[in-house]
């Protein structure tokens, strides 16, 4: 997420990833997810798009499903190969970008999932819909994807919408977000109240504010059908304009 040479916190403190979104607790709700997402869609081999230090690919596979974990961070793969290796032969992590997804991967998935905001990763209108069309690459025919990212268009102009903020030891984590017409930014601090001195360090990040009207055509632009939007993981909540996240299900048509 280090774009145009501005400090990116996920290349500083690659380490502190799963503190920052607070992947221990998380678990046990994403395993439902998991779960639900596979009740679905039954899928036989799925790629996990922005896979960070690879809680879901793990989850696919503790259920028997083979599941490669994609993430342009080399640290970040280097952290879920080290947290998950040898757990499971049904899973693998690899480099690259979703604008560019290997083409060994091409027409390897029935399932593609790219959760908890990643696509926001790719930073631009022009780079989501290389990122789509890379999907459609990784996909075979009458594969699914599922795309969860927060609704932005929730935030009013010039409005900060905290995110989360968690604490491990003397550390304590804020995200927040702030919509300016078209752009999107992401704050976190870091606030290290262990030193002599406390240390707070601030990162921004900014993004292409995607609307969902526009990740759907974009989505239709690379050949995607039958979408369908929903508030959560599980299926069950109706998208609206004030739902935190925004889930997209498209599909691949078989021919």
């Amino acid at each position: 997420m280090s774009r145009g040479g501005k400090r990116s916190f996920f290349d500083t403190y690659p380490n502190e990833y799963d503190i920052l979104t607070n992947a221990p607790v998380r678990e046990a709700c994403h395993r439902k997810e998991i779960a639900a997402i596979i009740a679905k869609f039954k899928p036989t081999v799925v790629l996990d798009a922005g896979c960070a230090t690879g809680l879901t690919a793990r989850l696919f596979a503790e259920r028997s499903i083979p599941a490669v974990g994609l993430d342009r961070l080399k640290a970040m793969v280097d952290i879920a190969k080290h947290k998950h290796h040898p757990a499971s032969e049904l899973l693998s992590f690899r480099i690259g970008s979703f604008e560019r997804i290997p083409k060994t991967l091409h027409a390897k998935f029935d399932l593609i999932v790219c959760l908890a905001n990643s696509i926001s990763g790719v930073g631009t209108i022009g780079n989501l819909r290389k990122a789509l069309r890379g999907f459609m690459s990784a996909l075979r025919p009458g594969g699914n994807l599922v795309l969860q990212m927060l609704n932005y268009s929730a935030v009013a102009e010039d409005e900060v919408m905290p995110v989360k903020a968690t604490q491990s030891g003397s550390i304590i984590y804020e995200r927040f977000t702030e919509r300016r017409a078209k752009r999107l930014y992401l704050y976190i601090t870091r606030l290290d109240l262990g030193k002599k001195t406390p240390q707070l360090e601030v990162f921004r990040h900014e993004m292409d504010n995607f609307s969902s009207v526009e990740i759907e055509t974009s989505l239709r632009l690379a050949g995607f059908r039958n979408l369908k939007r929903y508030a959560d993981l599980h299926f069950r909540k109706r998208f609206t304009a004030n739902s935190h996240d925004l889930v997209l299900i498209a599909h691949k048509p078989a021919r």
